[in-house]
Formats: structure tokens, C-alpha cells, sequence
């Protein structure tokens, strides 16, 4: 079955609180991660969902600090918690529960009972099998100021800072940093190794045959100088340049930049925005201090940026893992 085919009438309403939840997993999965890595397990017990990460996704030349894997856990735990709402559940989240188990990324309590919460509105569900990241050129079209402020106020988590720009010179200074990044990584032979072996296996939704091909040009071609032309008119193309950063640095803030992230983009989708990541700033150190610099106070710790604009959604969706070869039991 395509996981993006999901019905809401198809819900258990007369099932056990486990098939329910199952249910609720099935759009977990349709969520967000790098290099649609999709690098989580999740696990049943009782009223609680168990968050995991998933180690056989790692990407550690790409993701060394596995920030991106929590960041992607983040945007699991969204989707989970939008469907909960909308199926009359309500919940409470307990963030790296296990100091002695770094994988276990959350535990989620459900309670029947529950009502969608003020910044999770009715709409978002329905983006939840709507939602794509967007690989193409942004329509040169500005975004609302008023669109802006809405996006804005989605973001309520203690010490996380959404910044959103206009402006011309600060996306330039940006575009800059992801043509450099382009430049190093795909210079580094492991970078395109671990990058040749991800696009071999067609996560990207490429048809086989075209996979193939791409992977044997990523192992052994350096298309750095190609792919940062590519990249730098995507983000030139964009009005709007978005930043999700903290106060403070740790594991619990970046899965709650996750939850953020998949909520713009899920509120983004409502209003025909597409937005994409662009994380090789953050990826480099020396990139990731120059943009904390371009920031400036009080953000101190960028972890996720991306672009958002209009454009044509795609033609193609990635592809999802099924439920059961995520589940532990």
C-alpha cells in the first residue's frame, strides 16, 4: 500500500487503543528528514508511543552530531501529535526520558479526550498527506506580510527562534555559504560515497534505472561546481529565507526545532507555500559560525534553515518505509 494513500475514515473507532495508535503512526511516517532519511522506530506500549532513533540511517559524514536525526524525530513526532489531536486525543510528551539511552528520543502519553491545540490547527491534518519538500524554483511572487506573521506565531517553543527575511543582502550573504558548502562537500570523496550509496537506493522517489545512474555520477564525479549553480538559484529564487535557531543547544531543543519545522511546513502547504531545507550551512563549522554572525544575538545556535516561496508542487513523491519495517515490537 502507498503510505500516502491513508484515508482518515479508515481510523479504528471501535478498535483497542493500539490499533488506534498504529493508526496515528501512519502518519507519523509521512514526515519530513534529511535526504529523506527517515531515521526513526517507533514502539507501542500500552497508552505510550516510544520515539527511537533509527542508527541504521545515520548519515555521519553528512550528520556527524546526528543533530539531523533528531531534528527528523522532531518532525516524526509532529506528524504523530497533529493526528492525535484530530482523532480526539490528547497527550504529553516526555523528551529524552533515559539519560542512559540517547536513542530513545521521546515517550508520548495518550489519553482519549483530547481537542486540537491553538497552534495546530484543524488545517494541518489535512496537509499531513499533502506536504512535500520542494526542489524547484520559487515563482516570483512575495510573500504577504500577514502570511509571514501567521507562520511566525506557530512558533511557540521556549528558546527556539523562527527568523523569517526579506531581505535582499542577507540572502545573498546565505546563498553564498551554500555554494561554498556545495563546493567542500562534494569534494570530499567519503561525503559522495555515503551521499552515491543514499541516492542508489531511490529515497529521493527517482525512478530505478535514473537512481542508478545518479549514484554512479555522486561516487565518482566531483558536480560540486553543477550542484552549487543548482542550489544557489533555488535559494536566489526565493522571497523568503527562514532560519529555526535557539537559545541553548541540546537534544531536546533539537527535536522541538523538528516539530516546529514540520508545523510551518504543514501550515506553509495550506497556503500553497513549498519550502526545502538547505542545511549545508549548518553541516560545516566554519559556515555554521558565519551563520550565527549573520543572525546576531540572541540567536546563538542555528539548526535548520530553509526556503519558502510559491511554486508548482512536485510531480512525484518520496518514497515512505512501511509501518511494519518501522515498528519495534
Amino acid at each position: 500500500m502507498n503510505a500516502w494513500q491513508i484515508q482518515a475514515s479508515d481510523f479504528p473507532a471501535q478498535g483497542d487503543l493500539r490499533e488506534q495508535l498504529l493508526f496515528l503512526l501512519r502518519y507519523a511516517v509521512l514526515a519530513a528528514s534529511s535526504n529523506n532519511s527517515q531515521s526513526w522506530r517507533f514502539a507501542i506500549a500500552g497508552d505510550c508511543v516510544r520515539i527511537l532513533l533509527d542508527e541504521r540511517f545515520w548519515l555521519p559524514v553528512c550528520d556527524p552530531d546526528r543533530r539531523e536525526m533528531y531534528l527528523n524525530a522532531g518532525c516524526a513526532l509532529e506528524n504523530l501529535l497533529v493526528a492525535a489531536e484530530h482523532f480526539g486525543f490528547c497527550h504529553h510528551v516526555d523528551y529524552l526520558p533515559d539519560a542512559r539511552d540517547p536513542a530513545l528520543v521521546a515517550v508520548v502519553q495518550f489519553a482519549r479526550g483530547g481537542v486540537p491545540s491553538d497552534h495546530r490547527p484543524p488545517v494541518l491534518f489535512d496537509m499531513l498527506t499533502k506536504r512535500q519538500t520542494s526542489h524547484r524554483l520559487h515563482l516570483e511572487r512575495p510573500l504577504p506580510a500577514d502570511v509571514l506573521a501567521d507562520l511566525q506565531g506557530l512558533c511557540i517553543e521556549q528558546d527556539i527562534v523562527l527568523r523569517l527575511t526579506t531581505d535582499r543582502p542577507t540572502r545573498r550573504a546565505f546563498n553564498s555559504m551554500v555554494i561554498r558548502g556545495d563546493l567542500q562537500q562534494f569534494a570530499d570523496p567519503a561525503f559522495r560515497r555515503e551521499l552515491s550509496v543514499w541516492v542508489g537506493q531511490g529515497v529521493l522517489g527517482t525512478p530505478w534505472l535514473t537512481s542508478q545512474l545518479l549514484r554512479l555520477m555522486v561516487r565518482y564525479v566531483d558536480i560540486g561546481r553543477t550542484q552549487s549553480q543548482r542550489d544557489s538559484a533555488l535559494v536566489l529564487s526565493s522571497p523568503v529565507l527562514a532560519v529555526l535557531a535557539s537559545t541553548r543547544d541540546d537534544r531536546t531543543i533539537q527535536v522541538k526545532a523538528g516539530q516546529v519545522y514540520e508545523r510551518l511546513s504543514l501550515a506553509a502547504t495550506a497556503l500553497g507555500i513549498q519550502t526545502q531545507p538547505m542545511s549545508q550551512p549548518v553541516e560545516i563549522p566554519e559556515l555554521l559560525d558565519e551563520l550565527t554572525r549573520l543572525l546576531s544575538p540572541p540567536v546563538l545556535f542555528p539548526q535548520h534553515p530553509f526556503r519558502l516561496g510559491y511554486a508548482p508542487p512536485e510531480r512525484r513523491r518520496t518514497l515512505r518505509r512501511p509501518l511494519r519495517q518501522v515498528l519495534v515490537e
